[in-house]
């Protein structure tokens, strides 16, 4: 939960704060994120090789959030020709991709983990809360990133191994998750004609 609570805060809190407080809190985020991360990893205790992957997302993680804050806030004093390519390049396009993608293979690796103590049925509450604020999460960060693809792909892939793995809190959470965001895409999708960006269809 408190990785969902980080993740969520970190992802939705600029968007509504002026643009040097917004950067300040971005610049907080991956140290918050990957704090909350590695407290979990601490908790499910996973084998050698997915602390690894964990560490490799991670990095990916952290990297594709530094690069688009940087080139957002290039951004932000409104260069133009050259300069306002290459900085919506390195945001719009491979900070995001990076971004995220290093998001989606963490959570990759929270599924693969060994089973919990509890099964999922006893821990209802808090995977449900966490579900939801995770999905909620990756569909406005994937939406507004034009990353949404990444999370649908993710989804065929983990949403039926969460099943497999239905006693398992960890996978379970994921695969809810994943199922949340894609079918908020859904009415996203139906609502709009398609899936822009909030900002292009006015939301931000």
């Amino acid at each position: 939960m408190a990785f969902a609570v980080a993740l969520a805060a970190g992802h939705h809190v600029p968007a509504f704060l002026p643009e040097r407080p917004a950067d300040w809190v971005d610049l907080l985020t991956p140290f918050a994120v990957v704090g909350a991360a590695a407290a979990l990893l601490l908790v499910l205790r996973p084998p050698a090789w997915l602390a690894l992957a964990a560490g490799v997302a991670a990095t990916a993680y952290v990297d594709g959030h530094g690069i688009h804050l940087a080139a957002n806030s290039i951004s932000h004093e409104e260069p133009t020709g050259a300069v306002e390519a290459r900085a919506h390049f390195w945001d719009e396009e491979f900070g995001h991709l990076e971004w995220h993608l290093g998001l989606l293979g963490f959570l990759a690796v929270v599924a693969a983990c060994p089973a919990a103590d509890a099964p999922a049925a006893r821990r209802s509450g808090i995977v449900a809360a966490s579900a939801a604020l995770l999905g909620f999460t990756l569909f406005t960060s994937s939406v507004e990133g034009g990353t949404w693809p990444l999370v649908l792909a993710a989804a065929v892939l983990l949403v039926p191994y969460g099943i497999l793995r239905a006693r398992t809190v960890a996978a379970v959470t994921v695969a809810a998750a994943l199922v949340v965001a894609a079918a908020l895409m859904g009415v996203w999708g139906l609502l709009q004609g398609g899936m822009p960006e909030f900002s292009d269809a006015g939301w931000l």
